[in-house]
């Protein structure tokens, strides 16, 4: 049987027809089970005289049918009939298909228009028998996309039902406990929350400052960490001063998860969709302080872009990982102007000083680029690439090191559990590190299905080849042409930099 992470699909090549089995979560019931689902199409196949081989089954586990680009086996099934490999699919029901009708419309128009015969046991729907008759497939499509919509309404009500009684859900906030699903004040923690206000409100100091004051304060045995055990960082602080929960505000439905391209997105609700819930839980400040610091200045805890910044995303810290973001400054002459100057510097080192990372050598921005661009110039003048071959090269080795990446992460994965009940890390930091495996290895399966496909191996060649051209002329916003060319840039510590190309400019 092949699962999602499975790559070596050269087996399906001997049997014309493929299993789909999907599951969204390990808490599915015994129906849904991927077992259950292989024994219902092996009954069919041998009732109509074809022979089972376990070598056939995909299984997409803890995978949400109302994702559709997530599904990496479904993807599969979708490449092998584009390539004329198959001849049928074969699934338990439409539910396991998707549980979203432009999908399962989508799939179906895929499978059918490449000569595929489509086969939904439970419906008892055959393309190979219905023909051009479509109606029983989409009357059992849209009875399938209602569901998790239906679900969802329900599970709302559930949640509102139990704030309403004053239970808390979510994850628990710092400066609280849970007891009894109820939120009560955990002392230690709350003084920190409190002082953080007192230095806002009062004493007028920034996130900036008050970060330092923090983590100065942990370095002294003052202060508690949060909980991350990491240094406290100024996007903690600006969420801190913006939560209404530590006045006693439990605000639910602030936030819904959309679809937008096949994968889910969290958008913000507008106001007046809101569940406020006044005098929820115990308060750690005020009314009055939390309204006094939110009616200062905006508090912006999203993430400014800054578009003259044309290396946005590619740059980051030798040392620790972190992006480098680009810091602005000016002083002002006895004559009234302004000098301004851009520079390099490490997020991290900017949010929490020596406690996040060193400080690097100063660069400065316009200095940094014109040695790029004269990097770059020089490298596409003294090498002729054979882009086709180099880029086939490239994507073999990065095929590679994700298969490897991917292997290694769920190694990881695994291994926390026994982290866990050796109580060697507490819930916590199991339930992040596991959240960050799980997003590390779908991020690998999306690029490793990506590297596969040769559509966009050609679209690749093309674009490297313009943009390599386009470096050429002055006064160009170089942004794009940067990403394409080039993966990542490591600047270390000691102002030296290493750039990371999008293909293998060796060979």
């Amino acid at each position: 049987m092949f699962k999602q992470s499975d790559v070596e699909i050269t087996k399906y090549n001997d049997y014309k027809y493929l299993i789909y089995t999907r599951v969204s979560s390990d808490k599915d019931s015994q129906k849904e089970s991927v077992p259950n689902q292989i024994d219902i199409c092996r009954y069919w196949l041998e009732q109509n005289h074809y022979e089972f081989n376990e070598n056939a089954v995909l299984v997409d586990e803890d995978k949400s049918g109302t994702l559709f680009l997530e599904r990496t086996a479904m993807q599969l099934i979708l490449q092998k009939a584009r390539n004329r490999e198959i001849k049928m699919v074969l699934f338990k029901s439409i539910h396991r298909l998707a549980r979203d009708l432009k999908d399962a419309l989508e799939i179906k128009e895929v499978l059918l228009g490449h000569g595929v015969r489509v086969v939904t046991i439970e419906e008892g729907y055959d393309s190979y028998v219905e023909g051009k008759n479509d109606m029983k497939f989409e009357m059992f499509s849209m009875f399938a996309a209602q569901y998790p919509k239906s679900l969802s309404v329900s599970i709302s009500s559930a949640l509102a039902a139990k704030v309403r009684r004053g239970e808390h859900i979510g994850k628990i906030p710092y400066g609280y406990d849970r007891i009894e699903q109820k939120l009560v004040i955990k002392e230690d923690e709350a003084n920190v929350i409190r002082q953080i206000y007192k230095w806002y409100n009062e004493e007028g100091f920034g996130f900036k400052k008050i970060t330092h004051l923090l983590n100065k304060g942990v370095q002294q045995g003052e202060i508690l960490p949060p909980r991350s055990g990491k240094a406290w960082q100024i996007t903690s602080i600006q969420r801190i001063i913006k939560n209404p929960t530590f006045c006693g505000t439990f605000i639910l439905n602030q936030y819904t998860t959309i679809k937008v391209d096949g994968r889910k997105k969290q958008i913000r609700n507008p106001e007046e969709k809101w569940l406020v819930f006044e005098d929820h839980h115990p308060a750690i400040v005020s009314k009055e302080d939390w309204k006094l610091a939110n009616n200062k200045k905006k508090v912006n805890i999203k993430t400014k872009i800054t578009p003259w910044n044309e290396f946005r995303g590619l740059l980051k810290c030798g040392k620790c990982g972190s992006n480098i973001v680009i810091i602005q400054s000016w002083n002002r002459k006895l004559d009234g102007t302004k000098t301004h100057w851009r520079y390099l510097k490490c997020s991290a080192y900017r949010r929490s000083g020596k406690n996040g990372c060193d400080n690097h050598v100063p660069i400065r921005y316009e200095e940094f680029r014109r040695f790029i661009v004269e990097r770059l110039l020089e490298t596409g003048q003294k090498v002729s690439l054979d882009f086709n071959n180099t880029l086939n090269n490239h994507s073999k080795q990065q095929v590679k090191q994700l298969e490897n990446s991917i292997a290694k992460y769920q190694e990881k994965n695994e291994g926390l559990v026994d982290l866990y009940l050796d109580k060697l890390i507490d819930k916590v930091e199991f339930q992040v590190r596991r959240k960050e495996f799980e997003q590390q290895i779908k991020e690998a399966q999306d690029k490793l299905f990506l590297y596969k496909n040769e559509e966009v191996q050609e679209v690749s060649v093309k674009n490297i080849q313009q943009a390599f051209k386009t470096i050429e002329k002055k006064d160009q916003d170089l942004y794009h042409v940067l990403k394409v060319i080039i993966d990542y840039i490591t600047v270390n510590i000691d102002g030296s930099v290493d750039i990371k190309y999008n293909f293998d400019l060796n060979k």
